[in-house]
């Protein structure tokens, strides 16, 4: 018999009313998908390390409640990409929103932002430069 391990990530989930509209815009920004279904909706970006998000439905839950809809701020989403400025131009290209321009963070990162339908910030970066570990002096 086979044993079954959990998952050893994060699986962050939204609540969204239009699943559509999300599915289309992640499949625009490059993304796959993992699931498909009428009241789920699971995206994947990357290779064997996928980041994976998840859309849900208010009401589908098995305790017979709805959750509240995602009020669409206060949520960014960091995602490693190879050149973040050639993520930027492919975005743009497809008629995605960018909402801030390329910026080198003081932390190394090269990043910019864009929004999903339901106001999920996705903050796409690259590493430009190495920093010392969290919490250790420069």
């Amino acid at each position: 018999m086979t044993k079954l391990e959990n998952p050893k990530r994060l699986y962050p989930m939204f609540i969204s009313s239009d699943l559509r509209k999300t599915k289309e815009f992640y499949l625009r920004a490059g993304f796959t998908l993992r699931f498909d279904m009428p009241e789920y909706l699971q995206v994947a970006y990357g290779g064997d390390e996928n980041l994976e998000l998840c859309f849900m439905l208010p009401h589908q839950n098995s305790v017979g409640m709805d959750y509240p809809r995602f009020a669409g701020q206060g949520v960014i989403v960091s995602i490693p990409t190879p050149d973040a400025d050639g993520k930027a131009a492919e975005l743009r290209d497809k008629g995605i929103k960018i909402l801030n321009p390329l910026e080198d963070k003081p932390w190394g990162w090269r990043s910019f932002h864009v929004s999903d339908p339901n106001g999920v910030v996705l903050d796409f970066f690259h590493v430009y430069k190495a920093g010392p570990p969290p919490n250790e002096p420069s």
